[in-house]
């Protein structure tokens, strides 16, 4: 019985190691994948997409205008107007200033 023993520990041995050379073999490939493996590209950014937007060629500029109908007072009004909503909207994003205030002094108070 005790060369049953051996043999069963043995193979237990053999099945360890082997369990282990692959799993380092798996962590080298991975590790090889993701080094070669390029990194994210998340895209253009907002100031880059702002500017192709604001040179747009003039047949797309008026395109929603019905340029027949109007006068080219009415077309100034209307892209003054355009305008003023876009330079609103960057305002609104550049976000607030800084919260500026006085330091309160609590040293006189009593508790």
């Amino acid at each position: 019985m005790s060369a049953w023993v051996v043999a069963l520990g043995l193979a237990a041995g053999y099945l360890v190691n082997k369990n282990m050379q692959i799993g380092q073999q798996l962590e080298q490939k991975v590790k090889t994948y993701n080094d070669t493996a390029e990194p994210a590209n998340p895209g253009p950014t907002t100031q880059a997409i702002r500017t192709v937007q604001r040179t747009v060629p003039e047949a797309d500029k008026y395109q929603d205008l019905n340029m027949q109908d109007l006068s080219a007072k009415d077309v100034r009004f209307l892209t003054q107007a355009r305008e003023a909503a876009h330079q609103e909207v960057a305002t609104y994003e550049a976000g607030p200033p800084p919260i500026q205030g006085v330091y309160l002094n609590f040293s006189d108070r009593v508790v």
